[in-house]
C-alpha cells in the first residue's frame, strides 16, 4: 500500500513539474538551483553569512503580475528566514540550558518554547530587505537580519524571564 503512495505521489509531482507555474507550489530545495548566476551574484555581494542570517526567494510572475509575485516572494523568503531565527535562537537557548542546574532547567523547560517564539518574533522585527531583482519569468527577494540582532533579541528575553521567575520563587519563599 505504501509503495503505492508513493508511486502515485511520483506521477503526480512529474505531472505537476510540466505546469509553467509549478514553482510557485514546490519548496524552495527544489527549485534553488534555478537561481541565475547574477542574482546569485548580487546576494553575495549584498550579504555577509559569519555576520547575517538571510533568505532568498523567488515567485513566477505568472497572470497575477508582478504585485502578487513580490508579495509571494517576501512571504517565502519570510518564512524561510524566521525558521533561521528560530534554529539560531534554539542553539542559544540550549547553550544556556545546559549551564544550568537542574532546579533552573526544571524552570525553564516548559517554557523553553514560547521564549523561542517570542525571541524569534522580537528578531523579525529587525529584519530588512536587502534586494528584490526581476527578470522575465520571476521575481527575487533578499531578506536579512544581522545575528547580533537575533543573539541580542533572545538575550533579552532569556534575562528578563529568569529574573521574573527568580522574583516570582523569591516571592513565594517569603
Amino acid at each position: 500500500m505504501n509503495k503505492s503512495k508513493i508511486i502515485l505521489f511520483l506521477i503526480s509531482l512529474f505531472a505537476l513539474t510540466a505546469c509553467s507555474s509549478i514553482d510557485e507550489y514546490l519548496p524552495s530545495f527544489l527549485t534553488e538551483s534555478s537561481t541565475p548566476a547574477a542574482i546569485q551574484e548580487a546576494v553575495a555581494s549584498r550579504v555577509n553569512p559569519e555576520k547575517e542570517l538571510y533568505a532568498l526567494a523567488s515567485a513566477q510572475i505568472s497572470k497575477s503580475g508582478s504585485i502578487i509575485a513580490q508579495s509571494r516572494a517576501n512571504k517565502q523568503a519570510s518564512e524561510t528566514l524566521n525558521r533561521e531565527i528560530r534554529k539560531e535562537v534554539e542553539a542559544l537557548y540550549r547553550g544556556n540550558l545546559d549551564e544550568m542546574d537542574a532546579f533552573s532547567k526544571s524552570v525553564v523547560s516548559p517554557v523553553f518554547s514560547d521564549l523561542v517564539t517570542y525571541s524569534t518574533d522580537l528578531a523579525m522585527k529587525k529584519v530588512t530587505q536587502k534586494g528584490a531583482w526581476e527578470d522575465s519569468e520571476k521575481i527575487y527577494t533578499l531578506l536579512v537580519v544581522d545575528r547580533n540582532e537575533v543573539t541580542t533579541a533572545a538575550d533579552k528575553v532569556f534575562k528578563k524571564f529568569v529574573e521574573d521567575a527568580s522574583k516570582n520563587l523569591g516571592n513565594a519563599a517569603k
